[in-house]
């Protein structure tokens, strides 16, 4: 009798393990909680991060009529930066007066940043849609007429610098060292707010507003912004796509479910993926500068890209270079991209490539 009793609990435990699995026919079971295949969580909001993505691509937008020729005001620029005296197409960025990507840029940079605007209105002044060289700012063309950029007097492209540079100094850095930082993850996970959950999930959330993906991402890659793009760029060669996205996911099941073990595993996978396609990125873009050497206008381009690729590099707080190590790199780089030689390229390409460790990638890029 006790072992008919014993065959009839297997059973039934049999029963409802295979029940469970029928429910959920796509969803990682954790142990005790389901890890969804999409970032499809009650209660999210990352508005404020959108708004702000939104923000750059209008004041990207402005900053690429230097292309055209255009004459740049400083001012405007500036205003977009701070959110400030109506700078906006966008109606609705303008009145999210409590939105802005200077406040959310690392503060050391901000006066960088400004000094980029202020810099390249001034080349566009000086320029009057004029074409540009060596030691004189303007527009270059590409060799096969396809494409135009507007340079500084050292072939800088301060369209890169700020754009990319934005979403290192900005989205990066608040992605990686703020929102999964413990100032914002050692934080009430009871209370949850309708619409936008704990104040735990909520940062989570944040955090992923800064990737540029939709919720459903890997398998839908519409839409992508801003890092985004880049993460699927590099996907080939990564698998960064499914690596960065089931991280985002698993973490987020994980803070819901009190399961703050998991959530630091996946803050560090989060953490080396993105700087590896921040890494990766710089080294695609280094390639190219050495297959389009002769052509100033693409030269120039793309290292302009790969210089703020780098520079992101710094905001990670599990990174594995040092600033100094990343300010070494930059200046081997050096400040004129006119004058650069294949060597100055290849001695910058070699110590990314060491350091991540894409030596039997690193060409494929």
């Amino acid at each position: 009798m006790r072992n008919l009793k014993l065959l009839g609990l297997a059973l039934l435990a049999t029963i409802s393990f295979t029940a469970c699995d029928d429910e959920n026919p796509t969803g990682e079971n954790n142990g005790n909680y389901e890890i969804p295949s999409t970032y499809d969580f009650e209660n999210v909001s990352y508005s404020g991060q959108t708004q702000r993505l939104d923000m750059l691509d209008e004041l990207t937008v402005y900053m690429k009529t230097a292309n055209n020729g255009a004459v740049l005001d400083a001012q405007k620029m500036l205003d977009m930066y701070a959110n400030e005296n109506n700078a906006f197409d966008n109606a609705e960025l303008n009145s999210a007066d409590s939105k802005e990507l200077e406040n959310k840029t690392v503060e050391a940079d901000i006066a960088l940043f400004k000094s980029f605007m202020n810099d390249f209105a001034q080349a566009t002044i000086e320029s009057n849609g004029g074409v540009g060289s060596n030691g004189t700012p303007g527009v270059v063309t590409s060799n096969d007429g396809a494409n135009k950029y507007f340079f500084d007097a050292n072939g800088v492209e301060h369209i890169q610098y700020i754009e990319k540079g934005l979403m290192g100094s900005c989205f990066y850095f608040q992605g990686v060292s703020i929102y999964l930082a413990s100032g914002k993850m050692d934080v009430d996970n009871e209370n949850i707010e309708a619409g936008i959950g704990t104040e735990m999930e909520h940062h989570w959330d944040e955090a992923f507003g800064y990737l540029g993906v939709p919720t459903d991402f890997p398998s839908n890659i519409d839409g992508l912004r801003f890092w985004g793009k880049y993460i699927n760029g590099r996907d080939a060669l990564l698998g960064s796509n499914e690596i960065l996205m089931n991280a985002f996911i698993k973490g987020r099941a994980a803070i819901s479910n009190k399961d703050l073990e998991t959530r630091d595993e996946q803050i560090e996978i989060i953490r080396n993926e993105w700087e590896k396609v921040s890494a990766a990125t710089a080294i695609h873009y280094l390639n190219r500068a050495n297959s389009s050497f002769a052509d100033d206008a693409i030269r120039n381009h793309v290292l302009s890209e790969a210089w703020a690729f780098i520079y992101a590099l710094k905001y990670n707080p599990t990174k594995k270079l040092t600033n100094a190590e990343i300010d070494a790199i930059l200046e081997d780089l050096g400040d004129n991209f006119y004058t650069i030689t294949t060597d100055d390229i290849n001695t910058v390409k070699a110590t990314l490539v060491t350091a991540y460790g894409f030596e039997d990638i690193q060409n494929q890029f």
